[in-house]
Parts: C-alpha cells; structure tokens; sequence
C-alpha cells in the first residue's frame, strides 16, 4: 500500500489544504489579471483623448517573427546539476500602436525545452506517476530526480501592453533605437514527458498529472532597430511565472511560487502600411500637438460718407502720337543650394566651386538685397547635436561670402536642425544636409 508520502503529499498537507492553495492561487491569478486588464483599458480610453489627426500620417499595424533560446525553472532546471539544457522557441506577434508611447501586442508562441535536478535536490524520488515520494521505504519503480529529464512542450498565447520607454525622456521624432517595456498576462498549454538519462528511454507512460490550460504573468523588454522604413530588427528578452506546478512533469507536496520560463530571441517587425505613410507611429514625437490657428481680430473703421463731387466737363483734346516704353525689372534668381558631409560644417570649394560662384555674382549683381543663408542637418542625432551644427554650416557660407566682397550686413544666418522638407528616403543623405540662400 502506498502512503500519502508517495503520493507527493506530506503529513500535514491533506487534500483540503491542497484545494485552498490551488484556490488562493487561481484567486491571485485573476487579480493579476483584472489589473492587467484595467492598465490597457485606461490606457486605450487615455489615447482616445489625443488629438488623431495629429497622427494622421503614421501607420499602425505591425506584424513580428521572433526565434530564439529558452530555459525553465520547476522541480526540474534547465542549469541542473550536471548539464544546461538550452531549449528553443519560435513564434509570431501583432502589433497595434495606440499612441507613440503606448500600444498592445498579441503574441504566440511555441517551444520545447529540457530540464534535470537541482544540485540539493539530486537525491529525491520520483515514480513513473511523475509523484514524488518523501519517505524511507520507496516501492519498486522508483527513480532518484538526478537519473531523470525532463522534456517540456509548451505552446503560449500573451496580450501585452508595450510602453515606448523613450518617450518617457524625450520626443525624438524617427530615432534609430528603441526600447520597450511589455508587461503581459499568458494563456499556457504545457505537455511534459520524463525520460531516462542512462537510455532516453520513457521514464512516465503512466503520468496522469493535469496539464490543462493555465494564466501566466510576466513580460517583455525589447530592443528594436529601425533598419528601414518597413522594416525593424529587435533583440527581447521575457518572463513568466507558471502557476502550474506540473508543468515540468513532476508532481511534489506543495505549490511552488518559483516556476518560471525565460527566453532570448531575435526577430524582424514588418511596419505594415507604410507605403502610403510616415512612418510607424511609435515613431512618431510623443508630444506632438496640432497647429493652433489665432483667431483673427476684424478691424473696424468708421463709415465715411463720400461727397458728391462736382461734375467737370472735359475738352476734347486731340490725341497725340504715344509711343508705349515697357521696362522689365530683373527678379532675384533662385540660387543653388551647398552641401555638406556628415557631422562636418567645412565647405568642399572645388567640388561646389560653380554653385558658390553664381551665388556670388548674384549678390554682387544685386547690391541692396538683403538674404537669409539658413543651414540644415539630416536626421541622425538629437537637436542638442544638429541645432548648432546646422548654424554653423550656414556662418561657413557667410564667412566665404564675406571673404568674396559681400557685405556681412546684408546676410543673415539661421540653424534650423533636421531638413524637414526632404523626401522620407532621403533623410540620413547628403540631401537634408544643405544651405540654401534666399532673400529676405
């Protein structure tokens, strides 16, 4: 006759006390989750509030594939006491951005890892059931946890809420790095298989232990590289506590609050949508707000009643012989633009020796114009960066100007950061990175 000891309960834990740690724990799991739930519903009615049309120009979808390593820690380790079980998980995610520092996530996910004794816990017991057994007088069948593995398949479904962690220091707008932060709540499907180490043969065919669908928490942190504008590389990283205790195959006394799944992975994001917009709206500044438009205040004059005036006869005079004399006025030319390598405000005079010279002659040939000279940057950096490089690019023309016989007085200079009004392709070329001269 077997003992409740080998049934993988101890003395003091009746089968009462089981049900009400299984009961505490299915009610702590539901508070997880209804917190859970309450965090994106009060973060969705959140971005309702925003201003949509702000974002009109930026997509919202995105689609992810992600594969990687993955270990466990239940009864059984990935890093047992005699070897690391490295394990690996593939699966997809969908994306949908809410606003630029806030959106949800749907991922699924499947793997298969592997898992031995902990050092302390070589010497325990184990039947073919998967229950351990705790006594002196073990039947036949028995095996020690450190001549066994486990093998654990498991397939997972997680909602998250992903946090923009870098908006919350800044409102960059198309950064190249990104960094977030995704806590989520997990549907789990385990099917754990125990094997003999000497043989790797089946160990448990008569396992009866329940591993139905369970709710895990935990999450995600990510680092996403914007390749391009279609597409994203990321590094993730995430956790999840397991609230089955079998998931591993291995049943013991009492409920453990150490049972987790890690893993490691990279993957590719694909910004659907991107044809027709911005970018991603992730990328997007996180405080943007609309134009405001002034209202215009209407001028009111005092209505001036207009007098009469006498009428005056004219004369008929004879008609002269008029010759019509037109004069055309020269107009200011649109001038050529110089451009500039990166991070470098010095002028290249061989390569744009043309373009400075018919700036030069256009100034001379029109003396009392005033101009603007405004530089730009293209959009690598931060505007603590680019603000005063672009300054600069446009006082390296001034000085060359200067140095041509213009008068310093008639120019004035501007940094004006990233060019803005280049084309989406075309913002980290030497396109964006310019002076422009107009009049004033």
């Amino acid at each position: 006759m077997i003992s409740n000891k080998k049934r993988g309960v101890s003395d003091s834990d009746t089968p009462s006390s089981n049900d009400q740690k299984l009961n505490t724990t299915h009610l702590s799991m539901k508070k997880l989750l209804l917190s859970f739930c309450f965090l994106v519903l009060t973060s969705f009615l959140w971005a309702q509030v925003q201003k949509k049309q702000v974002y009109n120009d930026f997509s919202r979808w995105s689609l992810g594939l992600n594969g990687g390593i993955s270990i466990f820690r239940g009864d059984m380790v990935s890093f047992s006491a005699d070897k690391t079980y490295l394990g690996g998980q593939g699966g997809l995610q969908l994306g949908y951005q809410l606003t630029p520092t806030f959106g949800l996530s749907l991922t699924a996910d499947m793997g298969q890892g592997k898992g031995s004794a902990k050092k302390w816990e070589k010497e325990f017991k184990i039947y073919p059931t998967g229950e351990s057994y705790y006594g002196t007088l073990p039947e036949e069948g028995f095996a020690y946890y450190n001549d066994v593995y486990s093998k654990v398949k498991y397939f997972t479904i997680g909602l998250h809420g992903d946090f923009n962690v870098n908006n919350f220091f800044g409102k960059k707008e198309l950064r190249r790095w990104t960094v977030l932060i995704s806590p989520a709540v997990y549907l789990q499907k385990f099917s754990p298989k125990l094997y003999k180490k000497e043989d790797d043969k089946r160990f448990d065919p008569s396992s009866t232990l329940d591993n139905d669908l369970n709710l895990g928490v935990g999450g995600d942190i990510a680092l996403r590289y914007r390749a391009s504008k279609h597409i994203d590389l990321q590094l993730k990283s995430g956790v999840t506590w397991i609230a089955n205790n079998n998931f591993d195959g291995v049943a013991t006394c009492c409920s453990s609050k150490y049972n987790w799944l890690a893993n490691l992975s990279v993957g590719v994001v694909w910004k659907m949508g991107n044809n027709k917009k911005k970018e991603n709206l992730m990328y997007a500044p996180a405080r943007s707000e609309p134009p405001v438009t002034l209202p215009v205040k209407e001028e009111t004059r005092p209505v001036v009643k207009e007098e009469r005036k006498p009428v005056v006869k004219e004369e008929k005079k004879p008609v002269e012989n008029v010759v019509k004399v037109e004069t055309s006025a020269k107009t200011f030319p649109v001038l050529p633009t110089i451009h500039f390598q990166r991070n470098l405000a010095v002028i290249d005079t061989v390569r744009f020796a043309g373009e400075l010279s018919r700036i030069v002659e256009a100034l001379k040939e029109f003396p009392g114009v005033k101009v603007d000279i405004r530089g730009y940057t293209d959009h690598t950096g931060t505007d603590r960066v680019n603000l005063p490089l672009s300054l600069k690019r446009a006082e390296a023309l001034k000085s060359y100007l200067v140095g041509k016989g213009v008068s310093a007085d008639r120019m004035s200079t501007f940094g004006e950061g990233k060019d803005m009004s280049v084309d989406q392709k075309d913002i980290y070329t030497e396109k964006a990175r310019k002076v422009e001269v107009k009049k004033h």
